[in-house]
């Protein structure tokens, strides 16, 4: 009799503990190498914490996306960046009932995504990013890492550049104009950079994201000759994160060249540069076969 009450404890036990892990989701896998690259750049420009525990119950969360259509009415009347920055800031009432599909696009058209064209470190205009709320609130998202994956595989580099480009005020904006969804999408890859070196991705979605790479760098093939470089760099700068964080194959010395690349933001360079795509590329095929 006291054997089967024991068990019958024990049973309820494991129950309650199994329900505990399906109520509370793992949102995160242990990389080979966990601390962050970009940690030294965030503690110089960075003004929140990338990628907490995500907090935000967004299953529910069904409200419209924002735009910028008052920024680009009071642009300038700014005196400041972190004036400018602050007319880009969502309502709260509207970010808070947005869904995350449609917070993610906001943050995807957020006008300064194109601030690697103004700054020497792209990794500064990384974090400049997360001084809009509308970051600040994916981040906390639980879905909000996958919603910006999600969007970059629906999106396609354009084969050409347009003479006269929008302000980029909305998604039908971006989408009919080459310009602008070259420079946001180069946005969205430095974002998506940031949640696998903060560890937001799970292997089943850098598995996914790693195929992508592949079907972009294709994309980017397509194009005009002058839109090659940026996108190239981008994209393989999301894979360099990718093969530092999650391939325990690695060698020392592809490590240390992964981390040079990483260092250089994944500028061209005869020494290394070709060096430094092959092994990512050969990382990025193992991370594939995650997925089959």
């Amino acid at each position: 009799m006291k054997i089967n009450i024991l068990l019958s404890l024990l049973l309820t036990l494991l129950m309650c503990s199994c329900s505990d892990e399906k109520d509370e989701p793992v949102y995160r896998e242990n990389p080979v190498r966990e601390a962050p690259l970009l940690a030294s750049y965030h503690q110089k420009f960075g003004n929140c914490e990338m990628w907490p525990k995500r907090v935000i119950d967004d299953s529910e969360l069904t409200g419209i996306g924002g735009d910028y259509y008052y920024w680009n009415a009071h642009k300038a009347e700014a005196q400041t960046m972190e004036e400018l920055m602050a007319l880009c800031d969502v309502p709260e009432d509207l970010l808070s009932a947005m869904s995350t599909r449609n917070l993610a696009l906001t943050c995807f058209m957020h006008p300064y995504n194109t601030i690697p064209l103004f700054y020497n470190s792209i990794y500064q205009s990384v974090f400049t990013m997360t001084l809009a709320n509308s970051y600040e609130e994916i981040m906390r998202r639980r879905s909000g890492a996958a919603e910006l994956l999600n969007l970059y595989c629906e999106l396609e580099y354009p084969k050409s550049r347009t003479e006269k480009p929008t302000a980029g005020l909305s998604y039908e904006d971006y989408k009919t104009s080459a310009c602008e969804s070259y420079a946001h999408l180069n946005g969205l890859s430095l974002f998506l950079m940031t949640a696998v070196d903060y560890n937001a991705l799970n292997k089943e979605q850098l598995a996914r994201l790693s195929s992508e790479i592949f079907r972009k760098i294709d994309n980017i093939a397509a194009a005009d000759e002058e839109m090659h470089y940026e996108g190239y760099r981008y994209t393989y700068l999301i894979g360099a994160f990718i093969a530092y964080h999650y391939d325990n194959k690695l060698s020392e010395n592809e490590v240390n060249l992964l981390r040079t690349f990483i260092a250089s933001q994944g500028v061209p360079s005869n020494e290394y540069y070709s060096r430094a795509t092959a092994v990512i590329s050969q990382s990025l095929e193992r991370m594939q076969q995650l997925a089959q």
